[in-house]
Parts: C-alpha cells; sequence; structure tokens
C-alpha cells in the first residue's frame, strides 16, 4: 500500500504540466488559474495499458531533457510510466513497433515503457522535455536497449535472392569499400568484411555498362553494393539530419535488397579515380546528378557515368551522382544477412 498512490502521483504530475502550460502561455486568474487538460489516457502512446508497480514508496523524479538539434536519445525503454511535454523545438519519436509520432511543442503524452523506443530532433533549435518519472523509492528509471533487429517484410517482394560477388563476377573492377573502413560519414567500419554483392541480374547489367565504358577508356570503381538493414538502421538513427541521403529502414533500401550500388570512373591509363563535383557520400547540393556547377571535366565524367548505367537498366538515384538502382529493385526482399 502506497502512502502516496501513483495515481495520486499521476495527477500531481499532470497538474506541474498544467502549470508549466499556464505559465508559458501567461494564462492566470486572480483567484485560480484555469486548467487546461493536455493528457487524459489509460494508455501509453505505443498503445501498452497503464499500469503501475504494485509495492514499495511511491516517488515522482521530474527533469527536463535537452536534445540538440540533429542529436538522437538513443534506442531505449522505461520501467515506470512517463508523462512528458515539450516546452520546446520538435522531435519524431519511433517506437520498436513501426509507429512514428511527430511530437510538437505544447503537446504531452504518456510515454511508452516496455515498447523500445529513439527520439530524434529534426529541427534546427535544441528540444526541451519536461518528464516525469512515476515510480517507486527502488526503480530505475531507464533502460538502454539495441535498436532492432527485424527489417521490414515487403508484400510481393517474392523475387529469387542470388547475390553474387562482384570482385569474382567482373575481374576487371576495381574496389574501395569505405563502409569496411572507418573512411566514410559514420567514421567507423560498418563491415566486417570489404565484399561487394548484387544480385545476379542486376551485376550482369553492370558488366555491360563497364564495357560501354571502357570503350571510352574507364573501368568502374566500387565503393558499395548490397548493404546489410541493420547498417541501414544505424544511419538512419545516428544521422537525424542527413536522412535526404538516406534511405527509411521501416521501408528498407534498394542497397538492402542488393539491387543498388555506390560507383565511380577510374582512368584505364593511369589506374586513377576520375575526380567528380563533389566526393562520394558528400551530403551537399555538389552531390546531385543534376548539379551544375563543378568543371567540364567533371561534369562530363559524371554524366558519362550516368548514360553508360541507365543504358543497362539502372536509374541514378534524385540525390546523389555515385548511387544507381537497378530497375524492379521492388521484386527483392529486405535483406539483413551480413556481409
Amino acid at each position: 500500500m502506497y502512502p502516496l498512490s501513483l495515481s495520486h502521483a499521476l495527477t500531481v504530475t499532470l497538474s506541474l504540466i498544467i502549470s508549466i502550460s499556464l505559465l508559458h502561455g501567461k494564462a492566470f486568474a486572480d483567484d485560480y488559474p484555469h486548467m487546461q487538460i493536455l493528457l487524459e489516457t489509460e494508455q501509453t502512446i505505443a498503445g501498452e495499458p497503464l499500469t503501475y508497480p504494485q509495492s514499495g514508496q511511491a516517488k515522482v523524479t521530474s527533469a527536463i531533457i535537452t536534445i540538440p538539434s540533429g542529436q538522437s536519445t538513443g534506442w531505449h525503454k522505461h520501467k515506470v510510466p512517463l508523462v512528458a511535454y515539450l516546452i520546446a523545438g520538435e522531435l519524431e519519436m519511433e517506437y520498436a513497433n513501426g509507429k512514428r509520432v511527430q511530437f510538437k511543442k505544447g503537446e504531452a503524452l504518456l510515454e511508452a515503457i516496455a515498447v523500445p523506443h529513439i527520439g530524434s530532433n529534426l529541427g534546427a533549435t535544441p528540444a526541451q522535455i519536461f518528464v516525469a518519472f512515476l515510480g517507486t523509492d527502488k526503480t530505475d528509471f531507464t533502460e538502454i536497449t539495441n535498436a532492432p533487429t527485424t527489417p521490414p517484410v515487403i508484400p510481393n517482394a517474392t523475387a529469387k535472392v542470388d547475390l553474387v560477388d562482384l570482385s569474382k563476377f567482373d575481374t576487371r573492377l576495381q574496389f574501395d569499400i569505405r563502409y569496411a573502413t572507418a573512411n566514410n560519414f559514420m567514421a567507423k567500419p560498418l563491415y566486417s568484411s570489404a565484399r561487394a554483392m548484387l544480385q545476379r541480374p542486376a551485376a550482369e547489367a553492370l558488366t555491360r555498362a563497364h564495357d560501354r565504358l571502357r570503350s571510352y577508356g574507364y573501368g568502374l570503381l566500387v565503393f558499395d553494393a548490397y548493404r546489410p538493414w541493420q547498417i541501414t538502421r544505424d544511419m538512419w538513427d545516428k544521422h537525424p539530419l542527413s536522412r535526404a541521403y538516406l534511405s527509411d529502414p521501416l521501408k528498407g533500401s534498394r542497397h538492402n535488397r542488393g539491387c543498388a550500388l555506390d560507383i565511380t570512373l577510374y582512368d584505364l591509363k593511369t589506374g586513377k579515380e576520375v575526380i567528380m563535383p563533389s566526393a562520394y557520400d558528400e551530403f551537399t547540393e555538389r552531390a546531385h546528378p543534376d548539379y551544375k556547377g563543378g568543371s567540364p571535366e567533371q561534369t562530363k565524367a559524371r554524366d558519362l557515368l550516368r548514360n553508360a548505367m541507365e543504358a543497362e537498366g539502372f536509374t541514378v538515384y534524385q540525390n546523389e551522382w555515385w548511387h544507381f538502382d537497378y530497375n524492379g529493385w521492388e521484386a527483392y526482399p529486405v535483406l539483413n544477412n551480413p556481409l
């Protein structure tokens, strides 16, 4: 039996949140403030029934959490009910059950408890959240968890999976698998081996495009091809402000299907990589395939690569001159097999 019941604690917490809202809006009365109900629910945002611990001394702990622009909370879950009120900024909340919620300034929610989740600040200013944990004197509030490990199942994506090793399929290719090193935008190795895998029909089309380019004096240098879904999940979580250049893990990427690759040209005479309008994995306008800047030589090389790939059934990605998707990628399932 609680000396102070947790239901009473919840009422106290909501009153605190209401008071903050009134203070922020300058809504005062001479005798008693007008009460604005921000939250009244019997379940968490993730759909869990609201329950309280059945033993121990009730304890309410409140705090203000600040999440800088472009940062995330990391995946976690809670051990006690948690009421949250967004004082400033905005957050995108994602839950392990696949639900996403845009959390705006002035909104309150009863946060998920056992369902792991992550909050990402996609705005230009810090997000500030007033939180109140409704627990006991012997309860931890939060537990760090791993990100989800199960890729999405895409209906009708039933094409036969036949990944081939490009180093054996076309021995003329050169390789610089950046994600097997720390020389990438994540600044850490993401792959345990420097391999480039592609679905067989895409690999056959790549070989034909390579033949075209060699007639112009260029070979192909491969940066990346098949990418396990877990890597896509990690990229999305760690770089919220770069999502225009990343793939949504709830949908899965072309790379995850073994139907996309990142490539550039090298000079057959010198063996050196050809200079393009931007560096690989440069998340700026210069990386766009229709970017008008750069030298005439750079844009000519970029467009030559694009034309050869598109002639053999690939489509360039709208934000990255180096990224090509094999047409028909939708028929393949999202994969999470390690390299």
